[in-house]
């Protein structure tokens, strides 16, 4: 009975992180409160409280891992073997209309790095080493002699250019910056250009 307890107060807390994640990347982490978070999830709003002390703890967990799962999705080929995507792969992905057009799937620091600047010191420093996580595993895909400072470099570089494209209201524009970012990014990093260039699918 006390493992089964423990393991749906797990499920339930994993639930309730993943509905916070998506629900602040699509709507900002200051529009969405409490009882959304618990409504999607499917729960009741006195229960919050038996797993988070405050709603600043939960977008501290909530915003590393959607930033470690969107890492994750990024980086891996989405054929399911398993196998990691190359740096023109990864170029091409970040900066397409499909992560544009689905920020609650997305990148958090796409989507949300502007609130985390805002929020309190534990919420940066989760969000910090989450981020360098995500940094140290693009710096390998990197040319020879590139490091993690260029892959902090690039990282900020994509981010930017997708916040740019979200917050542009002329779709054509939107896809110019996208594939001006595309290009740029891939040309300073030795990308493969016809990859990183292809409007297929994105």
């Amino acid at each position: 009975m006390v493992r089964y307890e423990r393991e749906h107060k797990r499920r339930t807390h994993a639930s309730i992180v993943d509905a916070a994640s998506r629900a602040f990347r699509a709507q900002g982490i200051e529009r969405v409160g409490v009882g959304d978070v618990m409504a999607r999830a499917g729960l009741t709003h006195g229960g919050f409280y038996a797993h988070f002390p405050s709603k600043d703890a939960l977008v501290a967990e909530a915003c590393t891992a959607s930033l470690l799962e969107s890492a994750g999705r990024l980086f891996e080929s989405p054929d399911g073997t398993g196998t990691q995507r190359t740096l023109s792969q990864v170029i091409r992905a970040y900066l397409s209309r499909a992560h544009r057009d689905a920020p609650e799937a997305g990148c958090a620091i796409a989507a949300l790095g502007g609130e985390i600047a805002r929020h309190s010191p534990a919420t940066r420093q989760a969000f910090t080493e989450a981020a360098q996580t995500y940094a140290e595993r693009l710096a390998t895909l990197l040319p020879e002699g590139a490091g993690r400072d260029e892959a902090w470099a690039l990282l900020a570089g994509m981010a930017g250019t997708v916040t740019l494209a979200r917050a542009v209201d002329e779709p054509a524009l939107s896809d110019r910056i996208l594939l001006a970012g595309r290009r740029l990014y891939g040309g300073a990093f030795g990308a493969d250009l016809e990859t990183v260039q292809t409007e297929r699918n994105q």
